[in-house]
């Protein structure tokens, strides 16, 4: 059993076949054994005749009878691609801090752009965890909206609008402090829209916090207590209630990270589909605690700090494909997709 990956090229020298790679896929997508994907039967068998491909199953049962492999029903189906190269696309993504375009992938796998660009799309498909997530949260939560996209082109004359002036996606972003974020897209920032998500989001006995925004005041009476900061008056925190929104505007800063540093421009179609990759890699990390002593006037003293840390790229890629089966997604002729 293969527990880490340190690099694409340690996943050819630990997987020399493709017969490897499809051992370590099952081992992710059916971690108790394998099961029909069709009916969810476990009574099936492996074929192993010559004129079986390799991985092929059927299924048991006499209402079935329904012949499968590993990637059935997911968003590898029917896949003519070495197994490998989905693990690698898998460990890129992963593995990358703001996200990696469909040409640098395309580069470094050594397939063409459209199809790097599918592999991407069926991994976003993967990491969407918005159903995994869905327990309210309770504690502390910071909420903020975030309009993305590009600043305007100038043009001599036009003055162009800023903030809740722009026609922009507007996206809600929440955060607790325990390391989760939760981020959808919403047509408008009005309390009769964002009231609804928030109550989903989050428990009543949670306590919010918000920036200014009018839009909150009416919602955050429905929760145990509601703090705000009022950044429009220079004040970004108020450290004898503990207010601040710091991290939801740290998840909002890794969305323009990956706006201006990889994809250089998110469309509303697809946008949801990236917040998603977005904050997999931001609900998938762990603390770490670093003591270290420091010397001052008065004597030493021990500080500690904790830092975020990707949890391990085999870790995330068992979380990211056992629930792999149901998602599956093909690309169409005219070079979209579609959901069978």
């Amino acid at each position: 059993m293969i527990t880490e990956l340190k690099s694409v090229r340690d996943i050819w020298k630990k997987m020399p076949s493709e017969h490897h790679g499809r051992v370590f896929l099952e081992d992710m997508i059916w971690p108790t054994g394998w099961y029909c994907p069709h009916c969810g039967s476990v009574r099936s068998v492996a074929l192993l005749c010559q004129s079986a491909r390799a991985g092929l199953y059927q299924c048991f049962e006499h209402e079935c009878r329904r012949q499968f492999t590993v990637t059935t029903r997911t968003p590898m189906h029917s896949t003519k691609l070495d197994l490998r190269v989905w693990i690698a696309a898998i460990f890129l993504v992963l593995t990358s801090s703001k996200g990696i375009s469909s040409v640098a992938m395309s580069r470094i796998l050594g397939v063409n752009q459209k199809t790097a660009w599918k592999l991407g799309y069926a991994i976003r498909e993967l990491m969407d965890d918005r159903e995994r997530i869905a327990s309210p949260w309770s504690g502390t939560v910071e909420v903020d909206e975030a309009f993305v996209g590009g600043a305007p082109k100038f043009k001599k004359g036009v003055k162009n609008k800023r903030g809740r002036g722009t026609k922009k996606p507007i996206v809600l972003v929440a955060a607790d402090r325990n390391g989760q974020a939760k981020a959808t897209l919403v047509p408008n920032v009005q309390d009769a829209t964002l009231g609804p998500i928030m109550t989903e989001w989050m428990d009543p006995q949670s306590i919010l916090m918000t920036d200014g925004n009018r839009a909150y005041r009416k919602i955050g009476k429905t929760f145990a207590a509601h703090h705000r900061v009022n950044h429009g008056a220079r004040q970004y925190s108020r450290p004898s209630l503990g207010s601040h929104i710091n991290t939801v505007e740290a998840v909002n800063s890794q969305v323009q990270r990956a706006l201006v540093g990889v994809y250089h421009r998110l469309g509303r179609k697809h946008l949801q589909r990236y917040l998603d990759e977005i904050l997999w890699r931001w609900n998938h990390r762990q603390p770490v605690v670093k003591v270290r002593r420091k010397s001052t006037k008065s004597g030493t003293r021990t500080v500690t700090a904790a830092t975020w840390k990707p949890i391990p790229v085999v870790e995330q890629m068992r979380g990211l494909l056992c629930c792999a089966i149901g998602r599956q997604m093909r690309r169409t002729p005219e070079w979209g997709l579609s959901w069978p």
